[in-house]
């Protein structure tokens, strides 16, 4: 009965661990996501992204989102989705 209950608490360690890294993790925390790569269509905070259909509009929501935050934002075509993205410029 005991090997049971161990095995019981054992699985749901390793679930909850699943669930927490692919909901917390993001930038800083390198490897804990393991929902997040190159195709991953959430943001670095877990939130699903938000696609555009045209370039123009993503380009000025980009614009708008520089101006607001003061951080360069750029638009880029997603190769999965065939959808634009905003992410930040890279360096």
């Amino acid at each position: 009965m005991s090997s049971v209950v161990v095995l019981a608490i054992a699985i749901a360690v390793v679930l909850l661990v699943l669930y927490w890294s692919g909901r917390y993790g993001g930038r800083g925390r390198a490897g804990t996501s393991l929902h997040r790569g190159p195709g991953a269509h959430t943001t670095a905070k877990g939130r699903p992204k938000k696609g555009y259909s045209d370039r123009a509009q993503a380009e000025a929501q980009a614009n708008a989102l520089s101006t607001r935050d003061g951080v360069a934002m750029n638009a880029y075509q997603c190769a999965q989705c065939r959808q634009w993205h905003i992410g930040h410029r890279s360096r």
